[in-house]
């Protein structure tokens, strides 16, 4: 795979798998390479010359040791014709040749064929991840203003990356929040990401806004975050984290944080906001409930000791 040419290509393949359609800066945020990142993505071809599948292998530095990503995807119109199959066996082997243990992978969970295809391969369900959406049209935030006036009482205040200023300094500490907090959370592995691969999954992707970084602060501390991305060619927003230091949890503070991302996204004019939640995270599944969020189908993270 050429990230120059095929970005496009990638794009509407993984697509398929998705609710959501992801764009070709999408593509070239997830493959431009962090720093001693490992990776291969190959694309199947047919005789025509068009783009009907494509595996991926990749590891990155802070990924636990003989770890890696691995995904297959064929797309609807060239499934059952044993791609898939043959994709897998070029796949194991490059994992393999570069050290891999284990592979990591996700599956819808309303994809039975999927399902079925890891399992006969030795992968197992590490975790389920639900999806859930909240409709702004009918969202009434005047339901917890009570929630907020007491929340600043206790002294937090509210405030965006943007207004405390896209310094080096406050990217540093906006990373230490993320990072704290989503080490110390259920479903966490002991494993996040390195500055260099944070600043390039966040503060270098197409979606990055420092004014939808929102912090919580007590006494100048920086206590908690929730950061949304706003995608207006679909008129949706995405909650990508929501965190709160655990000396600070137990207050309301993170549907606090996360109601001011749904203000911003309905300020914004979309129609609706996605999350992502793993089912061990009973806390923030229950804040999402508060707030109005609906389920839907969601994902199962895999694992695969080889």
């Amino acid at each position: 795979m050429k990230l120059g040419t095929d970005a496009a290509d990638l794009a509407r393949l993984y697509s398929y798998t998705v609710v959501e359609p992801i764009t070709e800066a999408t593509v070239r945020d997830w493959w431009t390479l962090r720093k001693d990142e490992i990776r291969v993505t190959t694309l199947a071809l047919d005789e025509h010359g068009k783009a009907i599948g494509y595996w991926d292998v990749d590891r990155e530095t802070w990924m636990k040791p003989g770890h890696f990503w691995f995904k297959i995807i064929v797309a609807p119109e060239a499934r059952k014709k044993g791609l898939g199959t043959q994709m897998y066996t070029d796949a194991e082997a490059v994992a393999r040749a570069h050290g891999a243990t284990h592979l990591e992978s996700n599956v819808r969970e309303d994809d039975p064929d999927s399902m079925r295809f890891v399992e006969k391969r030795g992968f197992k369900i590490e975790y389920h991840t639900f999806e859930s959406t909240l409709d702004l049209t009918t969202f009434d935030e005047h339901r917890f203003d009570e929630l907020i006036e007491r929340i600043h009482a206790d002294g937090f205040r509210f405030f965006s990356l943007a207004e405390a200023g896209v310094t080096e300094e406050n990217k540093h500490r906006l990373y230490e929040v993320n990072r704290d907090a989503a080490l110390d959370s259920t479903g966490s592995d002991g494993t996040f990401p390195d500055f260099d691969a944070f600043s390039k999954n966040v503060f270098d992707a197409s979606w990055f806004r420092a004014d939808t970084q929102i912090l919580a602060s007590h006494a100048d501390r920086w206590v908690g975050l929730a950061a949304i991305g706003i995608y207006p060619e679909d008129n949706h927003a995405y909650n990508a984290f929501t965190g709160v230091l655990r000396e600070y949890r137990g207050r309301g503070l993170a549907q606090a944080l996360k109601l001011q991302t749904i203000l911003l996204a309905k300020k914004e004019g979309v129609r609706y906001v996605r999350t992502n939640n793993d089912s061990k995270n009973v806390p923030m599944l229950a804040v999402n409930r508060k707030l109005g969020y609906k389920p839907e189908p969601g994902y199962y993270r895999l694992l695969c000791e080889l």
